[in-house]
């Protein structure tokens, strides 16, 4: 019994390691290098962008340079409210319009739309707190979103 569960283990183990996997955002074949970043909307929340997008700016003199135009808006809005008019749920929504030129032409357009559902909370505090918790793992979201974006089209 014991041996059957260890070349199970064993067996496991090697189809893991030859299945192929390679993690995205760490891939070595990128054809694109990021020249100029201009942020319209909430610089806030563009800043959280434009950092993690740092990575791949001036990567390589070989390859294509790309310059981005990133605007990022957020809009908080009551979804429910209990019966005496208080809110009882709330929506993030964080939108960000994507325009990528080569040599000042317009080459793509693309929309990224993310949202979250929460409830209220009685502590404000605690409230603002979780808020900028959702909307800083809704920025990570749409910043990978953009690098497999950016790294998926074809230039």
């Amino acid at each position: 019994m014991i041996n059957k569960i260890k070349y199970t283990y064993i067996l496991l183990f090697l189809f893991i390691l030859n299945c192929g996997y390679q993690p995205i955002f760490q891939s070595k074949e990128i054809n694109f290098t990021i020249g100029k970043i201009e942020s319209i909307g909430n610089e806030k929340l563009n800043r959280i962008i434009v950092k993690r997008l740092e990575n791949y700016k001036d990567f390589d003199n070989n390859k294509k340079t790309l310059d981005l135009e990133i605007n990022t808006n957020i809009n908080k809005i009551t979804s429910s409210k209990d019966t005496k008019g208080n809110p009882k749920t709330f929506r993030i929504e964080l939108s960000t319009i994507l325009k990528i030129y080569d040599s000042k032409k317009l080459i793509f357009t693309n929309n990224f739309l993310e949202f979250s559902n929460y409830n209220n909370m009685s502590s404000k505090f605690d409230l603002k707190n979780y808020e900028n918790k959702i909307k800083n793992n809704l920025l990570e979201k749409i910043s990978g979103d953009i690098i497999i974006f950016l790294k998926t089209i074809n230039i």
